[in-house]
Formats: C-alpha cells, sequence, structure tokens
C-alpha cells in the first residue's frame, strides 16, 4: 500500500470527538497569533525607514535582539510549563505581548523599538509559542504527526493572513495603528481560546489520545516526579539532542535570511512595495501544505530522510533568486522554495518522539527553540549587514544556501529512528 494511500486511510480512522482535537484548535490559533507578527517584519522594515530614516541594519538588530532574547528564555519556558502549567505560562506571554505591540507602536526612538519589539516581544515569543507543541504531545500517544501538523501549519497560515491585512492597514493608517489594533484583537482572540486550554487529559477527565485503558495509562505516565527530571538527564547524554538543537540552528539561519530580505531584495532590484510582500505571501500560503503533511509523513515513514530532503531543498531553491530581478521568477521560485521550506521545522517533534518515547518534552523542546532562535536572530541580522558591506541583498540568498545545506549535512549523522536511542527508553 502506497504511503499516500495509508495516510488518506489513517483519516478515516481518526476519533475527531476526542478532546485532544480542542488542544490542538487552541494552540493551532496561538501558533497563528504569534508566529504572524515574528514573520511578518520583513513589511515594516521600509515603513521604519521611510519614517524614523532608520537604516535597515538597526531595524534589523531589533529582530536579532527578538530572536536572542527568545531564544536565551526557551529553555526557561519549557521550564515552566512543566512546573505551572502550559497554560499559566501562556498567560504571561500573552501579557508580554500585548505589552509589546503598544509599546512598540509608541516607540519613536530606535531603543524603544529595541526594548519593545526585541526584548519584551522576544520573552512573549517563549513563554508564548514554546509550551504549545509539548503540552499537545501529552494529549497524543498516537496521532501526534496529525495534531503537530495541524499546529504547525498555522506557522504559515497566520502570516499569510496577517502579512496581507498589515499590508493594507500600513498603507492606510500607518505602523503606529497597526500595531495597536494587531496586538489588541490578537489579545483578545487568546484570551477567548485559552478558557478552553487543559494542560493534561487528567485534568479533563480523560486519557490521552492512543491509550485504551487506565492500566496501559498508568503504564505509561512518564510525566511526574524524579522520574522525569532523571528522563531529561539522559536526554542530554544523547547526540541526537546536540545535533538537532544544531540542525534547527541551521535551517532558521537559512530561512530568516528570507524572510527578513526577500521585499527589501525585490524592492533593490525595482519591484513595487505590494508586489514584493504579495511574493512573501504566496510563501507563507504555499507551505501551508507541507507543514501540514510534513509531520504526518514524518510520523508514518521515516522523518529523517524527510528532514534531510526539506533542509537540501530550502538550501537549494534560493539560489535562482540572485540571478533574477523578474518578479514572475521571484514568484515562481518563492512557489517552489516554499515545499521544503514548509517541512524544514515541523519534524523536530516527531523526532523528539521518535528517539525518547512517550514522555514530556517541554525542556527538550525549549532547548531547541533556544537554538532556533538565535538562528533566527543571526538570520535577521544578516540582510542589512550584506546591504551596508555591498549596497545589495544578493550575497545574502548564498549564504542562506550555505546554511541550510550544511543542516542537510548534519541530518545525515543522525541516528536511526526506528528505534529509541537509549535502552533507558524502551518501556516509554
Amino acid at each position: 500500500m502506497s504511503s499516500a494511500l495509508k495516510i488518506v486511510r489513517s483519516f478515516k480512522e481518526v476519533d475527531w470527538k476526542h478532546y485532544g482535537w480542542i488542544i490542538v484548535a487552541v494552540g493551532a490559533i496561538a501558533q497563528m497569533i504569534g508566529s504572524a507578527i515574528r514573520m511578518a517584519f520583513g513589511i515594516i522594515i521600509d515603513p521604519l525607514v521611510e519614517e524614523f530614516s532608520w537604516d535597515p541594519k538597526s531595524i534589523g538588530i531589533a529582530y536579532a535582539i527578538m530572536s536572542m532574547v527568545t531564544a536565551i528564555s526557551s529553555p526557561m519556558a519549557g521550564y515552566c510549563s512543566t512546573k505551572i502549567g502550559a497554560k499559566k505560562t501562556m498567560y504571561i506571554g500573552l501579557a508580554l505581548f500585548l505589552i509589546g505591540m503598544l509599546w512598540t507602536a509608541l516607540a519613536t526612538t530606535i531603543i524603544e523599538f529595541y526594548i519593545s519589539y526585541g526584548i519584551i516581544f522576544g520573552f512573549a515569543q517563549s513563554m508564548f509559542l514554546v509550551p504549545v507543541i509539548p503540552a499537545v504531545a501529552i494529549w497524543f500517544k498516537s496521532r501526534l504527526g496529525l495534531a503537530t501538523g495541524l499546529i504547525i501549519g498555522m506557522w504559515s497560515l497566520g502570516p499569510a493572513v496577517v502579512i496581507q491585512i498589515m499590508g493594507i492597514m500600513l498603507d492606510s493608517i500607518g505602523w503606529q495603528q497597526t500595531f495597536i489594533i494587531s496586538g489588541v484583537v490578537g489579545t483578545a482572540i487568546m484570551v477567548i481560546a485559552l478558557g478552553f486550554w487543559k494542560n493534561t487529559p487528567e485534568e479533563k477527565g480523560v486519557l490521552p489520545y492512543g491509550i485504551d485503558s487506565l492500566v496501559e495509562e498508568k503504564k505509561e505516565d512518564t510525566q511526574k516526579g524524579n522520574k522525569q527530571i532523571n528522563l531529561q538527564k539522559i536526554v542530554y547524554g544523547t547526540n541526537a539532542f546536540w545535533s538537532l538543537m544544531n540542525i534547527h540552528f541551521l535551517g532558521c539561519v537559512g530561512h530568516a535570511v528570507i524572510l527578513i530580505g526577500l521585499v527589501p531584495l525585490m524592492i533593490s532590484k525595482g519591484i513595487g512595495y505590494t508586489d514584493s510582500v504579495l511574493c512573501l505571501t504566496i510563501i507563507m500560503v504555499v507551505s501551508i501544505s507541507t507543514r501540514f503533511i510534513t509531520p504526518i509523513l514524518g510520523d508514518s515513514i521515516n522523518p529523517k530522510t524527510i528532514m534531510f530532503l526539506s533542509f537540501l531543498g530550502q538550501g537549494l531553491f534560493v539560489i535562482p533568486w540572485a540571478f533574477t530581478s523578474d518578479k514572475w521568477m521571484f514568484y515562481l521560485v518563492g512557489i517552489l522554495w516554499a515545499i521544503p521550506y514548509g517541512g524544514e521545522g515541523t519534524l523536530f517533534p516527531i523526532m523528539n518522539r521518535k528517539y525518547y518515547g512517550f514522555f514530556r518534552m517541554d525542556t527538550t523542546y525549549g532547548w531547541q527553540i533556544l537554538a532556533a532562535s538565535f538562528g533566527m536572530a543571526l538570520g535577521g541580522f544578516i540582510p542589512g549587514l550584506v546591504f551596508d558591506v555591498t549596497g545589495g541583498y544578493v550575497y545574502a540568498i548564498w549564504i542562506s544556501a550555505f546554511f541550510s545545506c550544511l543542516g542537510a549535512f548534519v541530518i545525515l549523522t543522525l541516528e536511526t529512528t526506528k528505534k529509541v536511542i537509549r535502552p533507558s527508553f524502551d518501556n516509554l
């Protein structure tokens, strides 16, 4: 039976009435809102340059600060999620999100912009987004690939929708009002959504999806006390833990360069602002499909192989942008690049489950987000630096390709995902 047929048949067997899918829906909304403002950063560069005469590199530093703060605070966010629960941690992140959005709208100096968008929003990102995937993983003994795909798909749908809306708002009401409205509306939506959130199946009085009895649930329970701490120590001792962090870093450098630098690159080649933003929107829309399908394929087939192909494609498909000035070519390459880009970062929860079994991955995933955020920080800084040195953005394309392809090489060094990598995990 083909893989596609297996996936189609498996959809028919899903119990959509399980409360875990409500948790997935709330997590998807959180990812949609939280990722949108971050990934839409590229469209506000030119308006800020025009209004304040800040240079692109200085503006890019704010994105780098935000990514570094998110990186540093991500393990803390994972720890908080374990200690006080994902819901309380996300409420903290939501409050910081609103403060950061409003303060950014009122900022008049580059230092204020660094504090509001860089520091405040950086903490908000980690507290708001890091707990989601590990918390959802607690709800799913099986079907984690489908649950992850639905949530991470919102990483593209959110920006795809918000980039267009913000682009229209930026032209009509200015960037300050755009940030105020986006912050208030996004916060209101999440307050309502979090009302349906339950940290664990026990809080709702149900079993995790894929566990049919209390006896099996007790056997699979690795969530409490010293056992969780000991398991985490074992995770730290595996090569896969450190390799996955490095891979996440390299991949995020690769696509952050594009997400931040693509619109300025197109404008520098004589393409209009609206058409340039549309190219970024097309990328987000196309990548929705692979963000959704890649975790499902990884859960069903071989996540290591699919991750390798995604990284390699993300690296190779950007190269034509270095040679073209045609709008249609930017769009065509954008469609092609969006396919591997969408699958590049979606398989880490699946890899964690394949390597370490059914246990709380809050802290493990937090460290991986640390590496990813450092990658986003470096990648977000590179286009502005390249512009200062060369007067253009073309060399940034080659830098993006190098980091993504290097990540593909590191993936080849990973252990097989066909079995847990330490005997200590055999009973998970």
